[in-house]
């Protein structure tokens, strides 16, 4: 086939008959990252978006099992009914994101720092291979020692070692309250400082970032009320410049966060995964070389760099190619995806050729070989 196609398959039978169909086939949800939807070889794209709702879900085991397709805010409701949820806070969810797209591309929200990211939820996946065979990865149960933990390699993937057709989480137990405390900080390097002093504490905050253009430290704090106040006050005797923040305009900033519209305009989005003593020089260093809007998340785990132009785009790559990074674009128009990328090591090329031999679903970017970084 292979003519620039798009096949909206609604049964795991069509999806394996589309598979077989094309000669190069590109696997997407709903879109919300274009530049992952991408490929520079005559394509025929796969969605899986037709493949929607929840299959099993065992409030009283913390799991459920949903098709790929679907959207994350549909299983957020379920959860909610019964006091539960994603804790890594997935992100794109207004924007309609889905659950197997969320697993291909790898991206976790600000609660990762103290939860982990989707790595840490995702149980395994019911997956249609590049000949056609379907497969079952993983588990349903959260104790699951069988195997390998090939889930682990689907995160990130952008669809290169498979089709997943159905998925498996784990859940938690939803805080009743949050509290969210912010302050400024004269540098970057003043915010790495007090990130690692939290990092370390007893607090067990929920989510530390650094808003790089307003020079702001946010701490988020989850649980029972009158907790959140007792841990608020003990914080505030170690940062006494932190101010509590009001509940709708906190809750404002958290849902920017994990929708990548904070920044006041641009047309990309860099995810640049680094560490907490790290992120200070890397956004110095973008600062000074080019106009772009910085976000630390994740207590430094991910900084996220957001610029108008996809010219600089080449500049970001240059300046992560000399402080060590690498970055993956999730926003915007351009087919620049990878930047400064490493080649894929031999484990991940043994898992490519076995799942998918004929390289069906290998992807093809401008002088990119690396699927999405999953960190």
């Amino acid at each position: 086939m292979s003519n620039n196609i798009t096949l909206q398959p609604t049964t795991i039978d069509e999806v394996r008959d589309a598979v077989l169909a094309s000669d190069h086939a590109v696997i997407v949800g709903n879109q919300t990252k274009p530049p992952l939807c991408l490929s520079t070889q005559p394509y025929d794209t796969i969605s899986v978006r037709g493949l929607s709702g929840v299959v099993e879900y065992e409030p009283s085991e913390f799991t459920f099992t949903a098709y790929a397709g679907t959207k994350i805010a549909d299983v957020q409701a379920v959860l909610n009914e019964r006091g539960q949820y994603l804790p890594f806070d997935p992100m794109l969810v207004r924007a309609g994101a889905t659950l197997g797209g969320t697993v291909a591309s790898g991206l976790s929200g600000p609660g990762r720092f103290r939860y982990g990211s989707i790595r840490d939820f995702f149980l395994g996946s019911k997956l249609i291979l590049g000949d056609g065979t379907l497969v079952n990865v993983g588990g349903k149960v959260v104790k699951n020692a069988a195997g390998f933990d090939i889930p682990k390699f689907l995160v990130g993937s952008c669809g290169e070692f498979g089709v997943m057709t159905e998925v498996t989480f784990k859940v938690f137990p939803k805080p009743v309250e949050s509290a969210t405390l912010c302050c400024h900080c004269d540098s970057a390097e003043t915010a790495s400082k007090s990130m690692a002093k939290a990092a370390v504490s007893r607090w067990e905050l929920d989510a530390v970032d650094y808003h790089h253009a307003t020079s702001t430290l946010y701490f988020r704090q989850r649980g029972p009320r009158d907790a959140n106040r007792e841990i608020a006050a003990e914080i505030q005797t170690h940062f006494p410049e932190l101010q509590l923040v009001e509940e709708d305009s906190a809750n404002a900033f958290w849902s920017s966060i994990g929708e990548l519209d904070w920044y006041s305009s641009a047309a990309h989005v860099v995810k640049i995964p680094t560490m907490t003593r790290q992120f200070p020089a890397l956004c110095d260093a973008l600062a000074s070389a080019v106009p772009v809007s910085l976000h630390v998340s994740g207590c430094g785990s991910v900084v996220w760099a957001a610029v108008e132009q996809t010219e600089s785009l080449q500049t970001l790559e240059s300046v992560l190619v000399q402080q060590n990074h690498r970055g993956l674009c999730v926003r915007g128009n351009s087919d620049v995806v990878f930047l400064n990328r490493r080649s894929p090591s031999n484990i991940e090329v043994a898992v490519q050729q076995s799942f998918d031999p004929g390289g069906r679903l290998k992807r093809r970017f401008p002088s990119q070989t690396r699927h999405p970084l999953s960190s």
